[in-house]
């Protein structure tokens, strides 16, 4: 309703999100692309691969597809959002694709649900792929005291979904990644530890440097009933970055 608070504060919202998703995407689109794999097996996967098991079309231009992947240990969403052409695509078409990562409650719809990016121009060329995290993943691979193992939230989006809506979804090479609070942190660390794998990051209210904040992480892992120690380790004992 128009003068209603909530409007309002989403309308701005909405307003800070299309300025800087455009400027990623504008930035994205300049100077040659990142290399990118070559497309492989079909989505059925293989040993140590996802598995897509559930592929629906949602609504206008966006399909979620569900898959059965060893990062997170059990199945995982990832929601696209296609660009104009995409459903009539030629063997072979690819587009510009731009990652967003979810929050720290692992939800990756409210990309389109509350942001609504589907309403963006700058977004109808391009392929939006849209992983979702477990509740406080953090984006990392989780050390688990040593042990390694899963949830592997850094490896899912990096080395599962990115070669696999590559090889069959119609992502191109020329990649892009931002996100929101805990996937703030992640596209920035994921651009730091791959370089040259994205020509653009962007963290929206995302810990730059979450060791500074300790507490924070303990708090907020402590009062959901995680293991925080499990994230990362103790953060003296343990210091290396995750």
């Amino acid at each position: 309703m128009e003068g209603h608070p909530h409007a309002s504060r989403r309308a701005r919202r909405f307003r800070r999100l299309a300025l800087l998703l455009t400027a990623v995407l504008l930035t994205a689109a300049a100077g040659p692309a990142a290399a990118g794999p070559a497309p492989g097996a079909p989505p059925g996967g293989g040993p140590g691969r996802p598995r897509v098991v559930a592929e629906r079309h949602t609504g206008d231009r966006i399909t979620d597809l569900t898959l059965y992947s060893p990062a997170p240990g059990g199945p995982a969403g990832v929601r696209l959002l296609t660009p104009d052409g995409w459903r009539d695509r030629a063997r072979g078409g690819r587009w510009p694709a731009l990652y967003l990562l979810p929050g720290g409650e692992g939800d990756h719809l409210p990309w389109t649900r509350d942001y609504a990016i589907q309403e963006l121009p700058a977004l109808r060329d391009s392929l939006v792929v849209m992983p979702e995290m477990p509740l406080y993943g953090f984006s990392s691979d989780w050390w688990n005291h040593g042990a390694g193992g899963p949830p592997r939230v850094a490896t899912f989006p990096l080395d599962e979904v990115v070669p696999l809506v590559e090889g069959h979804y119609g992502a191109g090479p020329r990649r892009v990644v931002a996100g929101q609070s805990q996937g703030g942190f992640g596209a920035l660390s994921y651009a730091a530890r791959r370089p040259g794998m994205f020509r653009a990051a962007a963290g929206y209210s995302g810990f730059v440097h979450p060791l500074q904040h300790p507490h924070a992480v303990r708090a907020g892992m402590t009062h959901l009933g995680l293991d925080w120690l499990a994230l990362w380790g103790h953060p003296e004992r343990q210091p290396a970055p995750a």
